[in-house]
């Protein structure tokens, strides 16, 4: 009766286009109102501040506020430049350069919207101007932008930890390889579509003197990852000092290095990380009394024991969870399911014999896949606001990164060096 009120209220509302926040708020509170918890209204309301109430958690503003203040004060524009330099010759070069710029600004950024954002407003234009399709480059950095959750820092990989109990640098690092070999994946994709519509490459022969050049000028944004996985890794300071000492380093780069950024600009990214905080912090809190209501009910043990009673394999246990999470990833942004499904399906696939680092991987990227998958992806939406272009338009490019992304999802499964090695091997 409890669960069905909790679910069967959450997803009515969901279908009436009611915000995912505000769903679960008030399926909550019908079903502890309607069912026999016997619980007050005031329990609420303690529920939603314990939910936020972490210290894991203010790093999140700390790391979008660094992004930020990175991308205000040139970074991307440098990076952009460094990637050209490395890929410009090769046929369709800047759809691979795109997918290099978005693995570099994700380490900074640690937000897919964020990445996406800001690398769209300007390799859209960039590609557009050398002769790109205007929606094809719009799809790629849909694409690529989905590296910003996979590689450190990861708001999600926060939330994740902070959810599971996973240690956050252990995700981090476990990051380093998904994240290099999706960006493989699409680079390999955007270079097979370049050479077969013979999109064009930059004229000019390599040049290490230029190349040297681009280098040196974005070094300084170069060092911001290694700095906040260094520090993390190297015992030197948990997430969110790590996340504090990414802004001042934003800070001083911006400022004295790069000399792009002006005090008059701080109050914009202020706000628009403030913005973004305030909507992640507001799931975290109301998904609390939500999972709690869940965990009451005994809907994780009985969703275990549903899938063991099947008598499946660990691979088909884990091959159901996927396909559980790719179909609510369709239809529910990314935090919100991470939120609802990630304390019920992590220990069934723990149980199953799977590392944590790599559950929380496969996690991340499978749900990652639903931010460039038509027709709600949010990433979709972002590219298509800045670049000005149709969603269908775009969607028709993507085919090939969403199998290829699948490839990837794949690949995490069967092969557990490729999440567990790193994080073991620095002792996390």
């Amino acid at each position: 009766m409890i669960v069905a009120l909790l679910i069967g209220g959450f997803l009515a509302l969901l279908l009436l286009g009611i915000p995912v926040v505000w769903a679960m708020a008030a399926a909550t509170l019908v079903a502890i109102s309607a069912g026999n918890l016997h619980l007050p209204l005031s329990w609420f309301s303690q529920q939603v501040l314990h939910g936020a109430d972490s210290i894991t958690l203010s790093s999140i503003p700390l790391f979008l506020l660094a992004g930020g203040i990175m991308n205000a004060g040139g970074l991307t524009r440098r990076i952009v430049g460094v990637a050209e330099s490395l890929f410009g010759r090769l046929r369709g070069g800047l759809g691979l350069a795109n997918v290099a710029t978005c693995l570099v600004y994700g380490g900074i950024s640690g937000s897919a919207t964020a990445d996406t954002g800001a690398v769209a407003a300007i390799m859209i234009p960039a590609m557009e101007a050398r002769g790109y399709p205007r929606d094809f480059s719009a799809a790629v950095t849909a694409a690529s932008g989905t590296l910003g959750i996979i590689v450190p820092p990861s708001v999600v990989m926060i939330l994740y930890g902070v959810i599971t109990n996973t240690s956050i640098g252990g995700l981090f690092v476990a990051g380093i390889i998904p994240g290099l070999l999706v960006s493989a994946a699409f680079m390999l994709v955007s270079y097979g579509i370049g050479l077969k519509r013979g999109f064009p490459r930059l004229q000019r022969r390599p040049d290490l003197r230029s190349f040297g050049a681009d280098l040196a000028k974005a070094v300084p944004a170069l060092v911001m990852p290694l700095l906040i996985l260094g520090s993390i890794v190297g015992g030197f300071a948990t997430a969110t000092e790590a996340a504090g000492l990414a802004v001042i380093y934003a800070l001083l780069a911006g400022l004295l290095v790069y000399r792009e950024l002006r005090l008059s600009h701080l109050p914009a990214i202020a706000r628009d990380a403030l913005a973004t905080t305030g909507a992640i912090m507001m799931v975290m809190a109301v998904a609390t009394p939500f999972a709690w209501v869940l965990t009451v009910e005994r809907v994780p043990m009985l969703a275990a024991s549903w899938i063991t009673g099947l008598q499946t394999g660990p691979f088909a246990t884990l091959a159901l969870v996927l396909v559980l999470l790719k179909v609510v990833g369709f239809w529910l942004d990314l935090g919100p399911a991470l939120v609802i499904l990630a304390p019920i399906l992590h220990p069934i696939v723990r149980a199953a014999g799977f590392g944590e680092y790599q559950i929380g991987l496969l996690f991340i990227v499978t749900l990652g896949i639903g931010l460039f998958t038509p027709p709600i992806g949010t990433n979709i939406f972002v590219v298509c606001n800045v670049g000005r272009v149709d969603m269908g338009a775009v969607s028709r490019w993507l085919a090939p990164y969403w199998v290829a992304a699948l490839a990837c999802v794949f690949l995490l499964a069967v092969a557990p060096p490729l999440t567990e090695w790193l994080p073991h091997l620095f002792g996390l």
